[in-house]
């Protein structure tokens, strides 16, 4: 039997798992990661607490390994959160905190290039935000432009030049996307992209694929074989995903993620690489994405607001019992796909104050599912969904996926493990094995028909619609 390795650093915490040859977990540890909210639109985190995490896990899994199997551990796989990003010196040492994804202090330098918005997204697949990597790093450059040797990119490459040896300076495509900075089609860094955004490319990482010959890691001597942005591998949870199928992947942000057939994406959805190969440069693979900012972050935001908690079993009760919850217009952390707007606060509808505090969870809750349906509505102006694919931490509530089922009607199948960034990532790293098996069968939840809830539906888009006209008229 041999074992591949997974690192999973996320907003949250950074996780090493251990699969075998046929995807079973059989060793995990995690080590939580604080974010800091140094103000409004300005979230970041402490560089070398992150590398310190990772090393961490990594050392607490493997110290559960026998002495055979850690011999059997033939390859690592390491996904990161994506749009993160800090400026560093060739010797490793972090100048700035990492940037979170959250974090909007480059919105003027957003404002500044809304005249090149249609070009940015066809040459990088990405509406123009905030929230993508090139305007935090336009912001770095400005901070600290006159050190010659200055470093900055994703996350991803600098756990690299910390954790592999020779001490990389590259970045997978994945993660380069995420930049808004990547030629989508040619996978390289654009010129054109890079002046808007006053970017050296010299300063940037060499882009390679996915898939590919990174390193070994440090301390472990372990074949690092593949790299990717989490949610990117998480389209790889069970292997490659069948015809028909969408992933929703419910953590702090949400994405939805359906297969590419064709060039190009609708209108405020975006074009994602999810696979690149460095022995083939024509194996490459393309989803469509949307973006919802407010999934668990959301319900942090109700505590924070009302001191609400919405614990796994406590919201599942909430979310059965309460036939008639109000309507809240989710725009925590600003919306995302298809609308990339800023500016709406957070509100319920019709909000008199009287709201029990089982209401307001309950339509938090209903905001995520409305979110995520008007995304795949569009997507499947490019091709069909038959089936729903569910991961992450909120997938746990049962009710969440029941009512997803029935406002998509389409059939909901949680994912047994919540782990799919990890499972992902080692599947890719073992060279995709046809023989990884699903983990577990999960739990199934077929459609049932809830008008009352088709309704609220129609009530939040007609309602968010209206907001976002009001504040652009």
């Amino acid at each position: 039997m041999n074992y591949s390795l997974a690192i999973d650093q996320g907003t949250h915490a950074s996780r090493a798992l251990l699969f075998d040859s046929h995807g079973r977990s059989i060793a995990r540890h995690l080590i939580p990661v604080p974010l800091r909210h140094a103000e409004p639109g300005r979230i970041e985190q402490d560089a070398a607490l992150i590398i310190d995490s990772v090393r961490i896990a990594v050392r607490e899994v493997l110290a559960q390994l026998s002495a055979a199997q850690r011999r059997a551990v033939r390859c690592c796989g390491i996904t990161t959160q994506r749009s993160t990003v800090l400026a560093w010196r060739p010797d490793g040492t972090a100048l700035s905190t990492a940037i979170n994804w959250q974090d909007t202090r480059g919105a003027r330098t957003i404002e500044r290039l809304a005249a090149h918005s249609e070009t940015i997204r066809r040459l990088s697949g990405l509406p123009l935000s905030a929230h993508y990597g090139a305007s935090k790093l336009h912001h770095l450059r400005r901070r600290y432009g006159d050190d010659e040797d200055l470093r900055t990119g994703p996350l991803a490459s600098f756990l690299l030049n910390h954790l592999v040896d020779p001490e990389p300076f590259v970045i997978d495509h994945a993660n380069a996307q995420r930049m808004q900075l990547l030629d989508i089609d040619h996978l390289d860094w654009s010129q054109p992209l890079c002046d808007w955004f006053e970017i050296p490319i010299a300063s940037l990482p060499a882009c390679v694929p996915v898939t590919g010959n990174y390193g070994r890691l440090l301390e472990h001597d372990i074949p690092v074989t593949a790299v990717s942005g989490d949610q990117n591998a998480a389209w790889f949870e069970a292997g490659a995903p069948p015809a028909g199928t969408a992933l929703v992947n419910l953590g702090s942000g949400a994405f939805v993620l359906t297969a590419q057939h064709e060039s190009g994406a609708p209108a405020g959805l975006l074009s994602s690489i999810v696979y690149s190969d460095a022995a083939d440069a024509a194996g490459r693979d393309y989803v469509l994405e949307g973006t919802v900012n407010g999934a668990g972050n959301a319900l942090d935001w109700l505590h924070q607001q009302y001191g609400i908690e919405t614990r796994t079993g406590q919201l599942d009760n909430w979310l059965e019992q309460i036939a008639a919850p109000p309507v809240f217009l989710n725009t925590v952390g600003g919306l995302g796909s298809p609308w990339w707007q800023q500016r709406s606060a957070p509100a319920f509808v019709n909000d008199t104050g009287q709201f029990s505090a089982g209401e307001r969870a309950a339509a938090v809750a209903e905001s995520i599912l409305f979110l995520i349906q008007y995304n795949l509505e569009q997507a499947c102006g490019k091709q069909s969904v038959q089936r729903l694919q569910v991961s992450g931490g909120l997938s746990g509530v049962d009710a969440l996926c029941r009512k997803l089922a029935d406002l998509t009607q389409c059939p909901v199948q949680r994912c047994e493990s919540s782990e799919a960034s990890a499972r992902g990532i080692a599947w890719l790293a073992a060279g995709r094995p046809a023989d990884w098996q699903r983990n577990g069968p999960g739990q199934q939840f077929e459609p049932r028909v809830d008008n009352a809830l088709q309704a609220r539906y129609r009530i939040f888009i007609e309602q968010l619609q209206r907001r976002i006209a009001q504040e652009h008229a």
